[in-house]
């Protein structure tokens, strides 16, 4: 079996982390911890971006790959993690998901605010809609 976590870079994403942890470990499923950057795509309209504008962005992303890393290690946990650029996280996760085979994707409901679920929809739901597999959403 294997398992997709989506992580963003909120303190929540370590609650997710662990529920993928443990279901990994009872099914002796193989994890992959995904979490994915939008800045870059977010912030097109301020023109061209500075290099160190991006290289502030991309070291935010490496400490949450080092954070993950930290959990998984102290919960004697084997997580592979990838780090990726997108402008659409929910895209993004379809399509590793669909790409290696993942059986189960496990993702947090937390995200975008009220406001911007009713304009263009959460990323879980989107997830949920589009996944070619079965997701589970955690809740706090």
């Amino acid at each position: 079996m294997k398992i997709l976590v989506a992580l963003d870079q909120s303190n929540y994403a370590t609650l997710v982390l662990k529920k993928a942890m443990e279901i990994a470990a009872k099914e002796g499923a193989e994890l992959t911890a995904l979490t994915i950057s939008t800045a870059p795509f977010n912030n097109l309209y301020l023109g061209e971006l500075s290099g160190n504008f991006l290289d502030k962005i991309r070291q935010g992303v490496q400490e949450t790959v080092q954070r993950i890393k930290d959990q998984a290690k102290a919960a004697d946990a084997k997580v592979n993690v990838v780090a990726q650029e997108s402008p659409s996280p929910a895209d993004a996760i379809v399509e590793y998901a669909e790409k290696n085979g993942i059986d189960l994707i496990v993702i947090g409901n937390k995200g975008a605010g009220a406001v911007e679920r009713f304009l263009i929809g959460s990323v879980s739901s989107k997830v949920v809609s589009h996944a070619p597999c079965s997701v589970m959403v955690v809740k706090k």
